[in-house]
């Protein structure tokens, strides 16, 4: 079970990979991929939620869950 701990800090280690990105596209990519971490960190809430790859398309996840 996932905490929303880890997906802050995951979203703080993004941030910085998007800082020190050289290359503008990939920074913008670490940017959504921080983005969206914080959006799972503030959706677990007390709850825990299964962990999961964000990397594959974390946005259809939040989208099943709002089909349910």
């Amino acid at each position: 079970m996932t905490s929303s701990e880890y997906y802050r800090r995951q979203a703080d280690t993004l941030l910085t990979l998007a800082l020190t990105a050289t290359d503008p596209e990939l920074s913008a990519r670490y940017r959504t991929l921080a983005a969206e971490y914080e959006m799972l960190a503030a959706n677990v809430g007390e709850d825990s939620v299964p962990c999961g790859s964000v990397t594959g398309n974390p946005s259809s996840a939040a989208d099943a869950s709002e089909a349910d």
